[in-house]
């Protein structure tokens, strides 16, 4: 069996795409490179979890439900993936597995309670919010990854949407030495504000979407921490997520 159609098969995962890891890092920026965590890597495996519907249906009621079902689909995607790392490895490969943390180079284990709460009241500051939107961000971008191995494309609300699921799906990604056949870009178009009028700006309530524009970190972590503490007792908003309607089947339109 081809390598590439065997890693699908014990994926046991949603999604699963193939990248380039050189391709890829032709468009990624520097410190955001497969190249700047694996000097050697030739792939890229991005595997993704859909997320249970009602839960975001039914956001802001149902938040504690939604919240737990995205902590335990990362669980499940990252057992997956350190599976799938161990098997390549296990075969001679090297391999560097990219799991989900939660906020990506936010260190949370060393920052207290009360730093965030102080946080809170300063996030969006001028300042700031400079520096809060230059540093929360992924070390590697699963989602422009998956756009890489032809998984989907990043609609308006920035978020990864798919074919069938939209933009409820989670992701993580590993790299290898090993050449694996890519996937082809995605033709199929998935975000179309003229037919939902830009629902997930409109849905969101820190005002951090704006078509076009990166999303606004710091408003958004100053919601989040009205929520709670990322990653200790905070639940998670959800709301671009669940509003947008690119999982529908009447939705998508080819090129």
């Amino acid at each position: 069996m081809d390598l590439s159609l065997e890693l699908k098969e014990k994926s046991n995962t949603t999604l699963f795409g193939i990248a380039d890891a050189r391709a890829y890092a032709e468009k990624a920026p520097a410190g955001h490179r497969p190249a700047d965590f694996m000097t050697d890597a030739r792939s890229i495996v991005v595997l993704g979890e859909r997320l249970i519907d009602l839960p975001l249906d039914g956001i802001p009621a149902t938040r504690y439900e939604y919240t737990a079902d995205f902590h335990m689909t990362n669980e499940r995607l990252n057992l997956n993936l350190f599976t799938l790392s161990r098997f390549l490895q296990s075969g001679g490969a090297r391999v560097f597995p990219v799991p989900y943390r939660e906020m990506p180079a936010w260190n949370l284990e060393k920052r207290s309670a009360a730093l965030f709460k102080l946080a809170r009241g300063a996030a969006t500051l001028p300042r700031v919010r400079e520096l809060v939107n230059a540093r929360l961000g992924e070390n590697l971008s699963y989602r422009h990854m998956a756009v890489e191995a032809g998984l989907g494309k990043i609609g308006n609300n920035n978020l990864l949407l798919t074919p069938g699921h939209g933009a409820r799906v989670r992701l993580v990604a590993l790299l290898t030495d090993v050449e694996l056949t890519p996937g082809r870009s995605l033709e199929k178009v998935m975000c179309q504000p003229d037919v939902c009028g830009n629902t997930c700006a409109k849905a969101c309530p820190a005002g951090a979407l704006t078509p076009g524009e990166p999303t606004d970190k710091a408003a958004c972590l100053k919601y989040y921490l009205k929520l709670g503490i990322p990653g200790q007792s905070g639940l998670r908003c959800g709301l671009c997520v669940a509003k947008c309607p690119a999982y529908s089947p009447a939705l998508g339109k080819e090129d």
